[in-house]
């Protein structure tokens, strides 16, 4: 059946399951199952209650809070009566928090925690349309830390704000008592698919932070898009853990509305700390994840092996040679020859099997994207028994557009394009999008909107790329992350860090070169791995900075480099290197939320140690 829109499609769904499990969640320690027709019960009086507040068919309301349930419950009853949604990372400061919102003309803001709501107050004063805080929080947690912000002098800010805030229960409360049933029924009715169900932003790492407009009419041709490519493994009875944050485009439409669509059952990671955790407890059979995520999977399980003994060490190393030789047999499209696939029984009882259970022994399929995934790691996961599915896609685009067929994945591809979508390589190698998954333009930005979009429909991304005799479409780079160096040699830097990043001592790394006449590195080193290191090698140190620093350690780093370098261009390779005590994070503004380097960012935040690098080498260089 084809569906108008997401709530539209929502409620259908939900007269469908009814009694089946559609969220699973964290309560007092212990998961518990909210069903389909709980959770719609709790959504239609959260919606009712916002009719009572006043919001109106066409109104912006922010959500700013991390994955929790009343997320998707205010999501739901918001889109079910017409209002587009706006959701902000919990990690933006309040003054990012008061651009977006005054940028959306937000009417009100559902917000998390206390502290969610703290941000909102200190700006309060400059936003121009908000009228309402909405706090999900519950009641007695409300009062008591209420309380506490009262007796740190924050009272005079709550005393401003006490008019125009409500808390989740009470609206919830309010919605159940109103008898407006019928009205949220035709205000359903009432959404049409070209209206804005969400306004996202972007990171902004080259400016202040674009809103991206999607309608019901672009979720929804992703979601009819997707499904026959994943229909396969995503289907009634299968199990999601869903730990992306909802704000990000990715996991709003794979890790959200398709599981809605698909049927499968969501659960709600506590965090990203507790993910390990939590994939031993849910054992999901499908899970959508970012490349970050599989490189430190793969480089603790190497730690693990390294950790072993030499027997240990040499099956693990035979195993991983039988299930590469079964890989490459696979792809080469010929049959697996009998003593090889013996070979991989031995190895599935000895190695594979146990690094699936580490992740909880029932996943299927891992689905990626939001940055490259290095091919490496896809053969590696798939040597384990674990299929990894890499898609591609931009918040602009709803945002899928092109996903590997889960019968022929083609690693160091995105696959090919969904079948209600158009691509075409530009003479520069920019890749262009054309289909019904097309934003509608960035909100209040009309001059930017026809820099990316032009008159005919084309979208142009911004990637460069190419599609091969099979029809599959490569990734090679942003555009705007491109090195050029000063001798004119154009340079990928993402391949050759997700080379570095496979090595275990190597956290993370940003390749810098842009016309300049070498690339260099800042690398995070694996501090884990290496304080073994240092311990095993007798390399005392009293800091973090004080380790990176030693001759040893340095050395170490320079042999991880020379191992790239060797299977690079002469152009390509990296002359120089810095080690950092400190990680990458989006708290501090190096990362986006699907963990990519803002490598813009890092060049302003370290420029004085790479202009250093480049003075040590004798190439002074004005940054």
């Amino acid at each position: 059946m084809e569906y108008k829109t997401v709530p539209e499609m929502f409620w259908d769904r939900v007269s469908k399951n009814q009694d089946r499990a559609l969220l699973k969640f964290k309560s007092d320690s212990r998961w518990q199952d909210l069903s389909w027709k709980d959770f719609s019960e709790q959504a239609s009086w959260l919606a009712m209650g916002f009719l009572e507040l006043g919001i109106q068919k066409g109104d912006k309301v922010c959500i700013l809070s991390e994955n929790r349930l009343e997320w998707y419950l205010a999501d739901i009853a918001l889109i079910s009566i017409g209002v587009t949604d706006v959701p902000i990372y919990p990690t933006n400061t309040p003054w990012q928090i008061e651009y977006l919102i005054n940028d959306a003309e937000a009417r009100a803001v559902v917000v998390s925690t206390m502290i969610q709501y703290n941000k909102v107050l200190q700006v309060k004063s400059k936003l121009k349309t908000l009228e309402g805080i909405i706090i999900m929080e519950p009641d007695q947690t409300f009062r008591e830390d209420k309380a506490v912000f009262e007796r740190e002098g924050l009272q005079s800010k709550y005393k401003r704000a006490e008019d125009g805030l409500v808390s989740f229960a009470t609206l919830i409360s309010k919605g159940r008592a109103s008898g407006r049933d019928g009205e949220l029924r035709e205000r359903t009715k009432s959404v049409g698919p070209d209206d804005l169900i969400t306004i996202i932003y972007t990171s902004g790492t080259t400016g202040e932070p674009k809103g991206v407009m999607l309608t019901h009419n672009n979720i929804m041709s992703d979601l009819e898009g997707l499904e026959e490519k994943v229909n396969q493994f995503m289907h009634e009875g299968e199990t999601a853990l869903c730990f992306l944050p909802l704000s990000h485009s990715f996991a709003r439409t794979a890790d959200y509305y398709a599981m809605m669509y698909f049927g499968v059952t969501m659960s709600i990671a506590e965090s990203i700390d507790r993910l390990i955790a939590n994939l031993q407890e849910i054992r999901p059979t499908v899970m959508v994840s970012v490349p970050r995520v599989y490189e430190k999977a793969y480089a603790r399980i190497l730690e693990t092996v390294d950790h072993g003994s030499q027997t240990e060490k040499r099956v693990f190393h035979w195993a991983m040679d039988v299930a590469n030789r079964l890989v490459e047999s696979k792809s080469d499209g010929g049959s697996v020859p009998l003593t090889l696939r013996l070979q991989y029984a031995v190895g599935n009882v000895l190695v594979y099997r146990k690094v699936r259970e580490k992740l909880g022994g029932r996943i299927k399929y891992f689905i990626s994207g939001g940055a490259p995934l290095a091919p490496e790691l896809g053969k590696f996961f798939h040597g384990m028994g674990i299929n990894i599915i890499e898609g591609y896609g931009l918040t602009e685009t709803s945002p899928v557009v092109a996903v590997n067929d889960p019968a022929y994945i083609k690693y160091g591809t995105v696959g090919r394009p969904l079948k209600n979508c158009q691509i075409r390589i530009a003479q520069d190698g920019e890749i262009l999008l054309k289909g019904p998954m097309i934003m509608k333009g960035y909100y209040n930005k009309p001059e930017m909107t026809a820099e990316v979009l032009d008159k005919n429909g084309w979208f142009y991304t911004g990637d460069i790329g190419f599609i091969d005799e099979e029809g599959y479409l490569h990734i090679t780079d942003r555009k705007k992350d491109l090195i050029v160096t000063a001798g004119g040699k154009n340079i990928a830097p993402q391949p050759i860090e997700n080379m570095l990043k496979l090595n275990r001592f190597v956290e993370q790394v940003a390749m810098i070169g842009d016309r300049k006449p070498y690339c260099i590195a800042l690398i995070v080193p694996s501090f884990e791995a290496l304080e073994e290191y240092a311990g095993a090698n007798q390399i005392s140190y009293q800091s973090k900075e004080d380790l990176i620093g030693k001759p040893g350690v340095q050395q170490l780093y320079k042999e991880v480099i020379d191992g790239v370098n060797g299977h690079l261009a002469r152009y390509e390779t990296i002359k120089k290197f810095r080690l950092l005590a400190n990680e990458f994070s989006e708290a501090t503004g190096e990362l986006t939320p699907t963990l990519k380097v803002k490598r813009r960012v890092l060049m302003e935040k370290y420029g004085d140690v790479i202009e250093q690098m480049y003075h040590e080498m004798g190439k002074e260089v004005n940054l």
